[in-house]
């Protein structure tokens, strides 16, 4: 599937068409690049949407540690094994 377009528009719809700028963040989810006597000046993205690609980044990054972490770590760990370093650290702290 090929990318989609961006969407462009030019900074002066800020000022002329906030509500239509917003309303196209809105729907669209995407964001869109402002541009100032013809080069990109801002990027505007709907907040829900920043936020969800955000946490999506955090998701990405998690995984990358988690497959490097598996390639460098060989062993794996027994639930026998876990259950009883979680006991003596409880015993530990008193819990």
């Amino acid at each position: 599937m090929p990318a989609a377009l961006p969407l462009i528009r030019p900074i002066s719809d800020l000022r002329t068409n906030l509500n239509d700028v917003c309303a196209q963040a809105q729907e669209s989810r995407q964001p869109i690049f402002m541009t100032k006597n013809g080069k990109a000046s801002l990027v505007v993205i709907d907040c829900d949407a920043y936020e969800e690609q955000r946490q999506h980044d955090r998701y990405v990054q998690k995984l990358r540690e988690a497959e490097i972490e598996a390639k460098y770590r060989t062993g794996t760990v027994s639930q026998a094994s876990l259950d009883e370093t979680i006991a003596r650290i409880f015993e530990v702290w008193g819990v």
